[in-house]
Formats: structure tokens, C-alpha cells, sequence
């Protein structure tokens, strides 16, 4: 259930559909491993970076709030957003990011007009 007036469940709501969004995005993931990729899997940390980029760009999320409710660093923040900027100047990327991004708000939406 996602309670509107809780920052740590709007956080957790958003952080929820970026994940299951970018798992869509990245079919032959799963979610465990776009949460906390293994050391070798650079597919894994790309799609944790885009669930990152979109909390920060897409849901205006603060970074400093990320920091704190992901247990990332700010210089792991300030790499996944410059890692995705610099990645959607490419066309393709940049329809596949768009996708993605259009799929994690309508669930998000959605989870929130159930609770509203």
C-alpha cells in the first residue's frame, strides 16, 4: 500500500516501479539482480544506474534522498546520472530509456489512485 503523506513510501513506491519498469526494459534480469548486480554484470549496474537516473530526472527525487534510502554513495549517484545522460544521446537508448520511464510512471499513477 502506498500511504501519499509517508516520504519513505513515496520513495519506496517510486524506487518499486523504476525497478519493475527497468526489468521490463531488461527482460533477462531479474529484479534481485538490478537491485544489487554482481560485481561482473555490467548489463545489472546499467539497469540499476537507469533506476537511479529515473528516480533523480524522471521523479525528482533528491539526490540526497537517494543516498540515504538506497545506501549508495554520492559519487555512486553522480556516476549513474552522468552514465545515463551521456547514454541517452543516442537514439535507440534513448526510445528504450523513454519506454521505460513512461512504463514506471503509469504504475506508479496507478498505485496511486488505489490509495487515494
Amino acid at each position: 500500500m502506498l500511504n501519499l503523506h509517508s516520504q519513505a513510501s513515496r520513495h519506496d513506491g517510486v524506487f518499486h516501479a523504476c525497478v519493475m519498469a527497468v526489468r521490463e526494459g531488461f527482460p533477462h534480469l531479474s529484479v534481485q539482480t538490478i537491485i544489487d548486480p554482481p560485481h561482473e554484470w555490467f548489463d545489472a549496474a546499467l539497469a540499476r544506474q537507469v533506476v537511479i537516473h529515473m528516480m533523480v530526472r524522471v521523479f525528482l527525487i533528491p539526490k540526497r534522498a537517494v543516498v540515504e534510502h538506497q545506501d549508495r554513495s554520492r559519487e555512486a549517484i553522480n556516476r549513474a546520472l552522468r552514465t545515463i545522460d551521456a547514454r541517452r544521446t543516442t537514439p535507440s537508448f534513448e526510445r528504450h530509456y523513454c519506454k521505460m520511464a513512461a512504463a514506471a510512471r503509469a504504475s506508479l499513477y496507478a498505485r496511486m489512485e488505489d490509495a487515494a
